[in-house]
Formats: C-alpha cells, structure tokens, sequence
C-alpha cells in the first residue's frame, strides 16, 4: 500500500488539517482543504459504489447523518492516533479510518 511521497498520509494529514480549519472558521488554505474535501467524497463514493462486491468486514457504513465535517475530523484522527501508517496511500488510510470509525453490523 506504499504511495508516492506526495500522496501519502503525511498530505492528506495536513490538508484535511486545513479542512478542519475551515470548517472551525480559522485561517486556512483553500486549495488543501478542497483536495481534503473532494479526496474523501471520492472514497466514500467509490467504495459505496462497490460495496456489493466487497466482503463484509471490508466495507464501511457511514449513518446517513454524516457529515463531511465529521468524516474530516475521523480521518485527521485516525492518521494522528496511527503515524507509523502515514507513509502509506491515502485512498487507502481513508478507507481504514472509515472501517475503523463505522464498521457494518
């Protein structure tokens, strides 16, 4: 799961940091908080597309109250409570932050 430097952990840690900011209404930077925003939206969306072809315990279970926000705040959390997983892809820390935070039932 080793990304390329430049789309690891380590940046997806400080752009969804901007994304926090801005939704806490602090100074932020606009473009990493886009990527933040846009990055997470297409994995929820990709493994929602796919969910019927993944096993179980590999799926995610957003509510369906979620907010962006708050998926935001899981993966930032996720990736400070797990830095020895930082150097690796970012589709794939999301998606275990995610499987972390909702398991299906």
């Amino acid at each position: 799961m080793a990304a390329d430097a430049k789309f690891d952990g380590n940046m997806l840690l400080s752009q969804c940091q901007q994304y926090i900011n801005a939704a806490d209404s602090q100074k932020y930077n606009q473009i990493d908080a886009a990527v933040c925003g846009g990055f997470i939206q297409g994995v929820t969306s990709t493994v929602f597309f796919f969910s019927e072809d993944l096993k179980k315990n590999d799926r995610f279970c957003l509510p369906d109250n979620a907010t962006n926000g708050q998926i935001a705040r899981i993966v930032v959390k996720y990736l400070k409570d797990n830095p020895k997983l930082l150097n690796e892809g970012r589709a794939g820390l999301v998606w275990l932050a995610l499987k972390d935070a909702y398991p299906c039932k």
